[in-house]
């Protein structure tokens, strides 16, 4: 199992954006079965908030989006839990990463996930786990 990161959503929903296409492809696999998936929580407010925020997108529409992909039965929702909190803080610290990719590492490293789907080379920074950039 991987992770996903927030800016492969983005992508993957917003048809204006270069890396849409590779992007929306890997969610066709996953929900094709071809793999399973790991989402931390917080990967789906990071989401929200990017498309509806910074690119104008209606809320209603991406809720119903981002809904269908948390229904997915080979997309697992990974719950932020206090020791994920404090793992985080842990990562942070060790490798000088910002606050929500150490949590998004921290949650899937506690669910036993070692590689994330991520355009964020930030992630690279963190030598537990395993960044794949499908772009």
């Amino acid at each position: 199992m991987r992770g996903i990161d927030s800016n492969i959503l983005v992508y993957a929903l917003n048809q204006d954006l270069p890396e849409h296409v590779a992007c929306k492809n890997l969610l066709i696999n996953v929900i094709k079965g071809k793999e399973l998936i790991g989402i931390p929580s917080i990967v789906f407010m990071e989401s929200f908030h990017a498309l509806v925020k910074a690119f104008k997108f209606r809320e209603a529409d991406v809720k119903k989006r981002l809904v269908a992909v948390i229904d997915s039965k080979n997309i697992n929702v990974l719950d932020i839990s206090t020791s994920s909190i404090l793992f985080a803080f842990e990562i942070a610290e060790k490798y000088k990463t910002g606050g929500r990719d150490s949590l998004i590492a921290a949650s899937l490293l506690e669910n036993k996930i070692q590689e994330i789907y991520s355009h964020d080379s930030d992630f690279d920074k963190i030598k537990l786990i395993t960044r794949i950039d499908p772009i």
